[in-house]
């Protein structure tokens, strides 16, 4: 990298210095932006390094090259993709605008599902599964037949992955909102009916018993719910309804999947006041705001007349991990590799026996090219997004987003009564414009403003950044923990200027207010951490993976 006659570098493309505090931030350029600055810049390479603002101007390139309509069809993706060379799902965080330094640490979640799988995802690097207990009988069984694989293991292995997976099997990138949480798995249901597991209001209610009765073993903090009762609300309290208010009076936040009817239909826990009920969103699988949409799910009274649901959260497009060992997550593996292999080996592996078994004659007699796209949309049907993920849907995938980010909330401040949790997540949420309320609640969650939200209360700080008067710009963090935290934007020719501590864990720094247009910036957390502004909701990709946030001055 090109530097000054001293010390510090200098950008290869525009001539800018770069600052030793913010080098270290720029790992591996996304592909995208990298193939950008190649064709805008002849003769650059990645190793030279850029400035953050030669890779703010290519991200702007980036996204007026994004089309406006899905191009899957065409590149026989399995998922929505509006860039030819950004081909994934995005990060469950990014979409709900998650705070990336809160990942429910010390907070406890208890999922109820059918059944769980001890997942990579949950014991690696670090075992976080304190518990699992089989709560199909009235004696409850812990950590018995936990390993065995079993196909009502499935909803339960995504749910809790969704919401607390480190991602481990994809290098971090899948990983969930709480990931840093504990959980205790609670397998729901009933022993009647053979493999086919029938989940009862009864069922439920037993499970809340064991939840209830051991909060204090495991300090749990977060109960989700992602399965739902038989018979639809009709206002009055149900025995269910009424279990419900125990976890909650016991100081746990409940969150309950609002299931996925697209009609005016409401079961318990979801119908129950104390839960927070959670519909779903259809992102399409961007940051666009103007893309969102509802997804199909239920909504309609719960008990005493109240809209349900309270919220909404990404339900369609979520990367969860499959049940190892399966057929399908074998069949994965297999098609990830071919898709992947040279055409020579491609061409050893076509003569395999598995490759015998899964394809016809016709289809192994034809071009290469040919065989490629046959392989893609068998991966499509599979919704296989990766090796050991595939794409997921429905609210009881949305519920544990919420249930993650009431963790991050519950870790920003451990004194939160679930209906603070509660009300928070309701004040914070977004509207979906032109969809009726009955529909979407208070509208979409949203994490950063949520945390936030807890951060500055907890402080008795009022402000939201960043705060424009007139002539001066005020922007604000919060955060407890750190130890010096600087701005750095391109209003400060990308050099940090150091924010003062106003009263512990709120930070500020007041600036002229730059010229009319758009400035990213970001802040520099303690010479370690890279991060956007989690309260402000205008941003673009910083092109690591990450986004810068766009302060606007009209």
């Amino acid at each position: 990298m090109p530097k000054t006659g001293d010390t510090q570098p200098r950008c290869p493309i525009c001539d800018r210095p770069i600052d030793p505090a913010i080098a270290p931030f720029q790992r591996k350029l996304d592909a995208h932006i990298e193939r950008i600055l190649r064709a805008d810049h002849p003769g650059w390479h990645p190793d030279d390094g850029v400035c953050p603002d030669c890779v703010y101007r290519a991200a702007q390139r980036a996204q007026a090259e994004r089309s406006s309509y899905s191009l899957h069809e065409e590149l026989l993706a399995p998922f929505p993709v509006y860039l030819r060379d950004q081909l994934d799902v995005l990060p469950t965080p990014g979409r709900v605008h998650a705070n990336p330094k809160y990942a429910g640490r010390g907070v406890t979640i208890a999922f109820l599902d059918s059944g769980f799988y001890p997942h990579p995802d949950l014991v690696r690097p670090a075992n976080r599964i304190l518990c699992h207990v089989d709560a199909t009988t009235g004696e409850f069984v812990e950590g018995r037949g936990f390993k065995r694989l079993h196909v009502s293991s499935w909803h339960g292995l995504m749910t809790s992955c969704v919401g607390a997976g480190s991602g481990f099997m994809s290098d971090g990138r899948h990983r969930g909102i709480a990931h840093r949480a504990n959980v205790v798995l609670v397998k729901t249901g009933n022993p009647r009916g053979g493999h086919r597991l029938r989940i009862t209001e009864r069922d439920i209610q037993r499970a809340l018993n064991w939840v209830i009765a051991n909060q204090r073993r495991f300090n749990i903090g977060v109960v989700n719910i992602s399965v739902g009762g038989d018979h639809p609300s009709t206002g009055e309290m149900t025995s269910l309804d009424a279990k419900t208010l125990f976890p909650v009076a016991h100081g746990m936040v409940v969150v309950a999947a609002i299931g996925n009817r697209d009609a005016r239909r409401v079961v318990p826990p979801a119908s129950a006041p104390s839960a927070i009920s959670v519909g779903g969103l259809d992102d399409q699988n961007s940051l666009d705001p103007l893309l969102r949409r509802m997804y199909w799910s239920s909504y309609g009274k719960g008990v005493g007349g109240v809209s349900k649901p309270d919220v909404i959260a990404p339900a369609l497009w979520l990367a969860a991990p499959m049940l190892p060992g399966t057929s399908i997550h074998n069949e994965a593996q297999f098609l990830w590799r071919m898709l992947r292999a040279p055409d020579a080996e491609f061409r050893r592996i076509l003569e395999t026996d598995y490759a015998q078994a899964r394809f016809s004659k016709k289809t192994l007699n034809l071009p290469l090219a040919e065989i490629r796209d046959a392989i893609r949309r068998r991966m499509i049907e599979q919704k296989v997004i990766h090796p050991h993920y595939q794409h997921v849907d429905g609210t009881s995938m949305a519920a544990p987003i919420v249930s993650a980010i009431a963790a991050q909330m519950l870790e920003a401040d451990s004194a939160l009564t679930p209906a603070q949790v509660k009300q928070r997540l309701i004040e914070t949420a977004e509207p979906l414009p032109g969809v009726p309320p009955e529909r979407q609640g208070h509208g979409v969650i949203n994490g950063g403003r949520a945390v936030a939200s807890v951060l500055r209360a907890s402080r008795r700080d009022g402000a939201a950044p960043p705060f424009a008067p007139q002539r001066t710009v005020t922007f604000h963090y919060y955060d407890s923990g750190a130890r010096q935290v600087a701005l750095v934007g391109s209003f400060t020719d990308w050099q940090p200027v150091a924010m003062r501590e106003r009263s512990p864990g709120i930070w500020f720094l007041t600036l002229p207010q730059p010229a009319r247009g758009t400035h990213p910036y970001k802040y520099v957390v303690d010479g370690a951490r890279w991060l956007h502004d989690p309260e402000n909701l205008a941003r673009i990709e910083d092109g690591y993976g990450g986004f810068y946030s766009l302060l606007e001055i009209v």
